[in-house]
């Protein structure tokens, strides 16, 4: 399906904001999170979001159009939510996964659209790299949740764990 270069420049500008937002979103769960390793991966994925609008900038202005630099604003609420909820339960990193990985589902879904719009093959080449590179991130992040993630609580329904139950209801053998 033939898009417009409306439809290029949309799908462009998109992708850009959100890896700024990215950006901001990564570098407020970087401050937010006490854990170094967790921190350390928050920084990695806040500068490579960084370079990724600088290369789509850069790639744009090779195809002689004068690209936007969004300045994430969408992100800088995302980290300052982060902030915050970090706060309120004491800098929890499953939490600060969890909006983390929240941040990840909307950047993969602007990429999805914008691969679905007809690109010029260098941009799209740039975007699709991209693309996968975010996958993995959130899926790396995804992983870190899960393995952050607290217990089950036990329900409240039973009193005993089902083997007392039926050590204490078994037959006498006298």
């Amino acid at each position: 399906m033939p898009g417009t270069l409306q439809d290029f420049a949309q799908a462009v500008h998109d992708v850009i904001s959100t890896c700024r937002d990215a950006e901001q979103g990564f570098r407020g769960a970087a401050r937010a999170v006490n854990d170094p390793k967790i921190k350390e991966i928050f920084e990695h994925y806040s500068a490579q979001r960084a370079q990724f609008a600088i290369d789509l900038r850069g790639a744009v202005k090779a195809l002689g159009f004068e690209p936007t630099d969004p300045q994430g604003h969408g992100g800088m609420l995302h980290a300052s939510w982060i902030s915050l909820r970090s706060m309120l339960t004491g800098h929890d990193v499953h939490g600060i996964l969890v909006e983390a990985e929240r941040g990840e589902d909307w950047s993969l879904k602007t990429y999805r659209v914008a691969l679905g719009t007809t690109l010029p093959p260098e941009i799209g080449s740039i975007i699709q790299k991209q693309f996968e590179e975010v996958q993995a991130a959130h899926d790396r992040i995804r992983g870190l949740r899960e393995s952050t993630e607290p217990p089950p609580e036990p329900s409240k329904g039973s009193a005993r764990p089902p083997a007392e139950i039926s050590h204490t209801n078994a037959p006498r053998a006298d």
